[in-house]
């Protein structure tokens, strides 16, 4: 006898294609092959277009975050969820369309954040900047002092 977690996993896997399958169909019927076959090539450039937007802007958010005082925690998480987005636009198939879509709308993927992360949701709900890195808000308002001392070497002095 197989387990529930591995009936529902064969079911994702042999089911979700075949209803993807007959959405595409059932398109494909409704508005002509050629119409269907470009909103499948308009949605996978989209999606190509929203991973390279993405990888290059989480870096700076990330580092923005950090440098705010913040844990970059939340802000990966949420860019992970864009490029993930933009993965399910470039699979062929409008329901993984729908599903990338709604990722990309930010109150649905808070939400969906909130479904698979409970925690993460918290975080991000009582600050918009992801969880702070002290506690205290006057510490975290107050900017980083770094001491210390530096001598200044020529290259061109013959005693260095």
């Amino acid at each position: 006898m197989m387990a529930p977690l591995r009936i529902a996993a064969l079911f994702f896997l042999l089911g979700f294609p075949v209803l993807e399958l007959a959405v595409l169909i059932a398109v494909g019927k409704a508005i002509g092959f050629w119409p269907t076959f470009g909103l499948l090539v308009a949605a996978a450039v989209a999606g190509m277009l929203v991973i390279r937007a993405q990888g290059v802007s989480m870096v700076g958010r990330m580092f923005d975050t950090i440098g705010r005082g913040g844990v970059a925690f939340a802000t990966m998480v949420d860019s992970y969820f864009v490029i993930l987005a933009g993965f399910l636009l470039i699979v062929p198939g409008f329901i993984t369309d729908a599903l990338g879509i709604a990722l990309l709308i930010p109150p649905l993927r808070r939400l969906l954040l909130g479904i698979v992360l409970p925690g993460f949701a918290d975080a991000r709900r009582n600050d918009p900047q992801g969880p702070r890195r002290t506690e205290r808000p006057s510490e975290a308002s107050r900017p980083v002092i770094i001491e210390g001392t530096y001598e200044r070497i020529d290259e061109n002095d013959p005693r260095h």
